[in-house]
């Protein structure tokens, strides 16, 4: 729990999240946890308990003393890319038209702070234009919007907007990762 108090202290992840997470809640904990359960375990470990899922990573890191390190670097890579990309607009839903900010969305966070954490900066830099084109693109598929929004616990919606997100980077970024 050390761990994602000190990530949620960072200003990479107080520019990345708008400051807009209450760490009196821990909202801002809950959100380096869901990374680092969606970063570290299998997503068919996924059953449709988000509680469980959040207890079993830390159990993991615990006992396995997982990477620290490595972890956050890939935590901290994966913000930084969003913000380049996506700027205010970061793990929200949104169109490209849409200039007031929204609020966070979990399950997007959930795929976007993972899937642009496998990619090196320069790379999501240089194909930041279409990375944000097919972002919209899926922001206007009833399915995935659907997986998003609408009882984003489920698991075959969970699943879904893995599936769609991981198809879109590979389209855009390709099989090159870190």
């Amino acid at each position: 729990t050390r761990f994602l108090k000190d990530e949620s202290r960072t200003d990479i992840f107080l520019n990345a999240t708008g400051r807009s997470l209450n760490k009196d809640t821990m909202r801002d904990r809950e959100f380096v946890n869901r990374f680092c359960a969606f970063q570290l375990l299998p997503l068919d470990e996924y059953k449709g308990n988000m509680d469980d899922f959040l207890a079993q990573v830390l159990r993991k890191m615990n006992k396995e003393r997982e990477d620290l390190s490595r972890l956050s670097a890939e935590f901290r890579r994966g913000l930084a890319n969003n913000h380049k990309v996506f700027g205010i607009h970061a793990f929200r839903k949104h169109s490209r038209e849409q200039e007031k900010r929204g609020v966070l969305n979990a399950s997007l966070w959930d795929v976007m702070s993972t899937g642009l954490s496998r990619h090196r900066e320069e790379l999501v830099d240089a194909h930041a234009e279409v990375l944000k084109s097919k972002f919209y693109t899926q922001m206007n598929d009833d399915d995935f919007l659907m997986s998003i929004t609408r009882g984003p616990s489920n698991v075959q919606k969970v699943r879904h907007r893995f599936r769609v997100a991981d198809a879109m980077f590979k389209e855009v970024l390709g099989a090159h990762t870190t």
